[in-house]
């Protein structure tokens, strides 16, 4: 048992990393979008997208460690941190509890820094049609659809500002 409970320690070591990494890419990315660097910023979005396919890897591999940890020691297999941690032996569970909280606050601070990054990035793309509408104002204004999403934009006849924009 106290070789699951190793691997298990190891795997939530491993996805405190990957959640490290991820920070890292979304910090990157908010300094990109300030610096207006649009092709950092796609470039980032790419990493972004691949860091998150590791960390679920990470996640899954550790999920399975942790189900196999409970059965090992007679439990259901869904056992939450919270319940798993206390039938652990002593020597383990402030490491195994330090881990769980590590991640779950690195979970807070990626939601806290994605909603910052979406918000940058909205805010960047509200700026470039004002722009765009400004020097191309036969383009009409954003249109909404029924569900809240944005219809594309259309221009209005006669002449049109593509030869420029």
């Amino acid at each position: 048992m106290i070789d699951q409970v190793e691997l298990l320690v190891e795997r939530l070591r491993d996805e405190l990393k990957q959640y490290g990494e991820l920070l890292a890419l979304l910090d990157r990315q908010q300094e990109l979008v300030l610096l207006r660097d649009a092709e950092g910023i796609q470039g980032t979005a790419k990493q972004i997208d691949h860091q998150a396919s590791v960390l679920e890897e990470i996640k899954v591999a550790r999920g399975e460690m942790q189900a196999q940890l409970s059965k090992t020691l007679g439990l259901a297999s869904e056992m939450t941190f919270e319940e798993l941690t206390p039938r652990l032996p002593l020597d383990y569970q402030p490491l195994v509890k330090a881990l769980v909280e590590d991640n779950n606050g690195s979970v807070q601070r990626i939601a806290r820094l994605a909603r910052q990054n979406h918000m940058l990035l909205s805010r960047s793309i509200e700026m470039m049609g004002g722009l765009l509408r400004s020097v191309c104002p036969d383009q009409t204004p954003n249109v909404y659809n029924g569900r809240g999403a944005m219809q594309a934009n259309s221009l209005s006849g006669g002449f049109s500002c593509e030869h420029f924009c």
